[in-house]
């Protein structure tokens, strides 16, 4: 079972306030998951870092982790891959993580300092999430085998 309680701990540990101030685990799907603060920011301040971290990653998960300069600070991005042999690659396909780890921080915090702390958290996440495997990977993105039907709506309605 995962504890979200131990999850929430687990984050806040990692964190060097005022400084490094958030950490949020997502889904590569923008789902929230959870996320530490200290000190504590609006809901809708994380739902930023979430949406921005998101991207980041959609634009740099062939580097292995993104980074960004916001308005909200650094945001470093890492995947939380699964961790059994068959789930690495398929046929040479890379698949997606089953979860993508956010840090940010003040840009007084450096970016190898992040780099390090999330490159840790994200391995033991990985570790321990691994555990769950097909439970919480995304599915495949269903193709359409259905031709379009072009028609006008008023011929498929007579």
């Amino acid at each position: 079972m995962l504890a979200l309680a131990t999850l929430h701990g687990l984050l806040l540990r990692i964190l060097s306030p005022p400084n490094f101030h958030t950490v949020v685990l997502h889904t590569p799907a923008g789902e929230l998951i959870s996320a530490a603060s200290d000190p504590p920011r609006p809901k809708d301040e994380i739902h930023i870092v979430v949406g921005l971290s998101g991207e980041v990653w959609k634009e740099t998960k062939e580097a292995g982790f993104g980074m960004v300069d916001s308005e909200l600070g650094r945001i470093i991005v890492f995947p939380v891959m699964e961790t059994s042999e068959d789930s690495m690659e398929s046929q040479g396909e890379i698949r997606s993580p089953i979860m993508l780890l956010a840090l940010n921080a003040t840009d007084t915090v450096e970016w190898e300092e992040l780099h390090n702390k999330g490159t840790v958290l994200a391995a033991h996440l990985a570790k321990q999430l691994g555990k769950f495997g097909p439970l919480l990977t995304s599915p495949p993105t269903p193709t359409s085998s259905l031709k379009s039907n072009k028609a006008p709506l008023s011929a498929i309605r007579s």
